[in-house]
C-alpha cells in the first residue's frame, strides 16, 4: 500500500543589491506511514480507520486498541476542533458503512486531575453528549468514545470486555524539500544579474571618486600637440632645386 503524500509550495523573497525577486515552487512533501494500512489525511494529520473485509469496523478492547495504534507508529484518535470531529464522523460512515462507537485516546492525568491525549497534548476541545466530562481521581478506569451517529462523546468503562471501533492518528511526516526545477534557471540568472549589478555599482563609485579628486571633472584634461614639421629656409629649397637640375 503506497503512503499518501501531499505537497505544498513555499515562497521566498530573494534580494541582490537593490533588486528583489519573488521565487515560487519550493516543494515540500509530507507523507503518511507506509505500513500496509490505508491512511486518510485531514489538516496535518493521518488517520487509519481499521476495518475488515466487509467494510465494517474492527472492534478492539481499549488496551488492545492503544497497543495496536502504537505498533503502527501512531496513537488513538485525538480531536482538537469541531471541524475535525465532523470529518471523523462523516468519513467513518464512508469507511464502515454504519454508525459505531470508537475509542478516543484521552485519559485522566492523576498528577494534575486534568484530561490529556495520548499524544501528550492537553484536551482543549470537547463535545460531550450530556454534561461536562468529569473524571474523579478515584475513577481512572473511565474512558471516552465518539458516537459516529451523532458526533457526540460519551463515557464508558475501560473494561476488558468492552470493544469499540479504532481510528489511529499520527502527524504528517516531512520527507522531501527541494526547489522547483524552474527556479534553478531563475536562480542562475539572478546570480549573473547580481554580478553585473556589483560591477555597475563599482564603476559608478569609481567615477564619483574621480570626480571628487579631479576638480569636478570626470576625465583629466589632455592637451593636443600637433606633430612637429621641419622648417625649410628658402636657401635650402633653392640648393635642392639646383642639385636636381644639375643632375638632370
Amino acid at each position: 500500500m503506497r503512503a499518501i503524500t501531499t505537497t505544498s509550495k513555499h515562497f521566498c523573497l530573494l534580494c541582490f543589491g537593490f533588486s528583489c525577486f519573488f521565487l515560487t515552487g519550493f516543494a515540500v512533501t509530507y507523507e503518511c506511514p507506509s505500513n500496509g494500512h490505508v491512511w486518510s489525511t485531514y489538516g496535518n494529520s493521518c488517520y487509519c480507520f481499521l476495518f475488515n473485509e466487509g467494510d465494517l469496523s474492527k472492534k478492539y478492547r481499549f488496551e488492545s486498541a492503544k497497543d495496536l495504534c502504537q505498533g503502527l507508529g501512531s496513537d488513538l484518535l485525538s480531536i482538537t476542533s469541531d471541524e475535525e470531529n465532523k470529518f471523523i464522523t462523516d468519513y467513518s460512515h464512508r469507511v464502515w458503512k454504519t454508525s459505531v462507537e470508537m475509542w478516543l485516546g484521552l485519559f485522566l492525568n492523576t498528577d494534575t486531575d486534568s484530561l490529556k491525549w495520548f499524544d501528550g497534548n492537553d484536551v482543549l476541545y470537547t463535545n460531550w453528549e450530556h454534561s461536562e466530562y468529569s473524571m474523579e481521581p478515584d475513577n481512572v478506569n473511565t474512558c471516552a468514545v465518539l458516537h459516529t451517529g451523532t458526533g457526540k462523546w460519551g463515557k464508558v468503562m475501560c473494561e476488558e470486555t468492552v470493544e469499540n471501533g479504532v481510528v489511529c492518528e499520527t502527524s504528517l511526516k516531512l520527507v522531501q524539500e527541494k526547489p522547483g526545477s524552474n527556479n534553478k534557471v531563475l536562480f542562475s540568472a539572478l546570480v549573473i544579474l547580481s554580478v553585473v549589478t556589483i560591477l555597475v555599482l563599482s564603476t559608478v563609485v569609481w567615477f564619483l571618486y574621480q570626480k571628487k579628486h579631479n576638480g569636478g571633472t570626470l576625465f583629466t584634461a589632455i592637451e593636443y600637440h600637433p606633430p612637429l614639421v621641419p622648417s625649410y629656409s628658402d636657401e635650402t629649397v633653392l640648393v635642392d632645386a639646383e642639385e636636381k637640375e644639375y643632375s638632370a
